[in-house]
């Protein structure tokens, strides 16, 4: 539990470190944080899968990945506004491209072909909503909401499964995952979207943004759940208890973010329409 808290509080301190240096020097800072969750987690999930796919395809993945953030940064800033999220998605493309003409050389099937997509496209294609939201006009409050509200949902859903149990919510993807857990958790989705509401009282195009924070918070928690649940389906697939090791009692940094990573482009889409 102690090597647990000591890994979630120096996780907390970097990923607080950029949100200052996104607020205090430059907002496009975040992209380097983007840039090694990227990275991170791309590798992690070619680990994963490293039985499923060729030595060539899991590198193209991890050099895909690596590409993605610079490459937006250098459209987006360079060249025209939204350009670099073409940009990225065009990387994005090239890769599943690459991925599928393999696989049909090789006469893999359909099942083959789609695992082997799936680095270029997670977390890849997750991230670069997250580099869109950061250039965003609500990019701070996005952005704050994703890295909140996930924890808070995951929180609550542990501490509230934990203490009532119940019928399971996906025994096949998750056995410890409760259905009352998961309403603990919408809860804590609620509850953290409100706390930054009240913090930071951002002013948004709806007729009680109290409201709609509690709408983005609900919601968002719930998609935090799929995210959660996906990642298990993965983890289960391929027999293994944690993505990597690089986070000492978490796991690998896509345990910590699978939530994040679903929860970022819906609350991302959200604030499109205020």
């Amino acid at each position: 539990m102690l090597k647990r808290s000591i890994t979630g509080a120096c996780y907390v301190a970097v990923m607080v470190a950029f949100f200052l240096l996104r607020e205090l020097l430059d907002a496009r800072l975040f992209h380097i944080f983007t840039c090694c969750l990227l990275i991170a987690g791309t590798v992690e999930i070619v680990n994963a899968l490293k039985n499923y796919l060729s030595k060539f395809l899991r590198i193209t993945a991890i050099v895909g990945a690596s590409l993605i953030a610079p490459c937006y940064c250098a459209f987006e800033y360079l060249i025209a506004p939204f350009s670099g999220f073409i940009a990225s998605l065009s990387i994005i493309l090239v890769g599943v491209i690459i991925a599928v003409v393999c696989c049909t050389i090789n006469k893999l099937s359909f099942k083959k072909n789609s695992v082997a997509i799936l680095p270029f496209i997670y977390p890849a294609l997750f991230l670069t909503f997250m580099l869109l939201a950061n250039d965003g006009a609500y990019g701070f409050i996005v952005l704050l909401l994703s890295f909140v509200v996930s924890p808070l949902s995951d929180t609550f859903a542990y501490l509230v499964g934990c203490s009532i149990g119940g019928k399971k919510l996906c025994p096949k993807l998750s056995p410890k995952k409760t259905w009352s857990g998961a309403i603990g958790g919408t809860v804590g989705g609620i509850v953290g979207a409100l706390v930054v509401y009240f913090i930071f009282t951002p002013t948004v195009n709806f007729f009680s943004p109290a409201l709609w924070f509690g709408i983005v918070g609900f919601t968002a928690s719930i998609v935090n759940i799929f995210g959660d649940l996906f990642e298990s389906y993965i983890k289960r697939k391929v027999g293994i208890k944690d993505m990597g090791k690089i986070l000492p009692g978490h796991g690998g940094v896509m345990d910590r973010i699978d939530g994040t990573l679903f929860a970022v482009v819906w609350i991302y889409l959200l604030f499109l329409f205020v």
